[in-house]
């Protein structure tokens, strides 16, 4: 977890540390999660036993949609002007390392017997161990830190969560889960995290260029 702490966390020296917005981002989630919980078993959608499959579930699909990383990679790397490009890949390799080496680790304990319980050795307990919660705390801490681009650009980590969100929030209003509540409920079920969050992620935009003259436009400026 040390290991994955120092990799997944941004390290840019000059990088903006406002614990006011870090706070408010994850007692956002914090809050969205229980109230989430609590809609569900209020309204009957899902069981209770089937929760913690619901909640891993949602998780998995937001670190899966962090593959967005590649392609922001490679186009920042692309739209770099001639002369420029090694530079820009040269700061959007931290984001892709932590990733690649996070996703590897939790495929390596999945997909071998690093899983197994009980483990096979000593050898096999400490391997699951290590690559287990490196993986699991690495791809927490890459979605709360929005894939460790901060390191690019500090408005990064604020719109990669809200692109995410929504690409994957928005869809689930066909959900068939919803099919026994109302409209109404199901709109403010599939709408409200959404919503919540696009705001939060303008007071969080406002207050970064307002405290700490950062904008996202930055980025055009070139490495």
């Amino acid at each position: 977890m040390v290991t994955a702490h120092r990799l997944c966390s941004p390290t840019h020296p000059e990088r903006v540390r406002d614990r006011v917005l870090g706070r408010a981002q994850i007692w956002r989630g914090a809050l969205g999660l229980a109230l989430t919980v609590a809609a569900w078993l209020a309204i009957g959608l899902v069981p209770m036993n089937e929760i913690p499959g619901r909640v891993w579930q949602s998780f998995t699909y937001t670190a899966g949609s962090m593959l967005m990383v590649f392609n922001l990679c490679g186009i920042a790397v692309a739209w770099a002007p001639k002369g420029r490009k090694w530079a820009a890949a040269k700061m959007w390799r931290g984001p892709l390392l932590a990733y690649v080496l996070t996703c590897a680790s939790w495929m390596v304990f999945f997909r071998t017997s690093l899983s197994d319980w009980p483990p096979n050795s000593p050898l096999s307990a400490v391997g699951g161990l290590w690559t287990g919660s490196f993986g699991l705390y690495g791809l927490l801490l890459l979605v709360l830190n929005g894939g460790r681009t901060a390191d690019v650009n500090d408005s990064l980590p604020v719109l990669l969560p809200t692109f995410f969100m929504l690409c994957l929030t928005l869809p689930t209003l066909g959900d068939p889960m919803y099919d026994k509540v109302p409209m109404a409920v199901r709109l403010i079920l599939g709408l409200t995290g959404p919503v919540t969050l696009v705001f939060l992620a303008y007071w969080q935009l406002r207050r970064l260029r307002v405290r700490h003259g950062v904008r996202f436009s930055d980025l055009s400026h070139g490495p």
